[in-house]
């Protein structure tokens, strides 16, 4: 996995957010779920966006709330992640 910014992940939603609307926090909320799931610690690029995030989660909250942040999640996952034997 490469470790993305928060202006490499915001470009990645860029277009998904246009096509279907989607508001900023749910952009916000997938990245700061992405990032609490994927940082490789306090030196990475995603730890950095987790950590100045201005999305705070609620109290119960366990990952992205609704289907557009959910959505925007898989596009992250889709842009970030390298499929299973890509090299």
């Amino acid at each position: 996995m490469i470790d993305p910014t928060h202006d490499d992940m915001m470009a990645a939603l860029a277009q998904p957010m246009r096509e279907h609307g989607i508001d900023p926090i749910d952009a916000e909320c997938a990245i700061y779920w992405f990032a609490n799931d994927h940082h490789n610690g306090q030196g990475s690029n995603l730890y950095a966006a987790l950590s100045t995030s201005e999305y705070r989660p609620g109290v119960m909250e366990r990952g992205p709330g609704n289907s557009l942040a959910e959505y925007c999640y898989e596009v992250l996952q889709l842009a970030f992640i390298p499929a299973k034997g890509a090299r």
